[in-house]
């Protein structure tokens, strides 16, 4: 999301919200604090939650819905998320522990916006959990079982 923040940092037409890793002691680094809040114009339109090592999916699904009320409130035209299936338990990047399930309530939730929504699958190092992941995201948004 470091990339995506900076692109829209100035910005108030796009609200940015991100939900990682802290970045005091994870990559990367130097960008992702809770007190980045854009600039100029884009002050108050960048949102990063960072989460604690190994959160769970209840601290996630607590972040997102921090999010999801932020989301609404800007009530944008779409979404667009960056579906980032590292936070799996079994990712060896070893930052988040969010369960199958966890990603199938990330899903649900996000589809509860009712908004026209692009998923990017982003992120994911363990190739053995990766289509699951994305699968149960998917399925949590269609409002099936994966």
């Amino acid at each position: 999301g470091n990339g995506s923040q900076g692109i829209f940092y100035g910005r108030d037409d796009v609200l940015f919200v991100s939900l990682h890793k802290d970045p005091t002691d994870y990559h990367p680094y130097f960008v992702g604090y809770a007190q980045e809040r854009g600039e100029g114009a884009g002050l108050g339109y960048n949102l990063n939650l960072p989460l604690p090592h190994r959160a769970d999916d209840a601290q996630y699904l607590a972040a997102l819905e921090t999010a999801c009320t932020r989301i609404a409130a800007f009530a944008p035209d779409a979404l667009v998320v960056s579906l980032g299936v590292d936070g799996h338990e079994d990712d060896p990047t070893d930052g988040l522990a969010i369960s199958y399930d966890g990603f199938r309530r990330i899903g649900a939730r996000l589809a509860q916006l009712g908004l026209p929504t692009v998923l990017i699958q982003e992120g994911g190092y363990n190739v053995d959990t990766i289509g699951r992941c994305v699968t149960s995201a998917l399925a949590g948004f269609e409002g099936t079982s994966a």
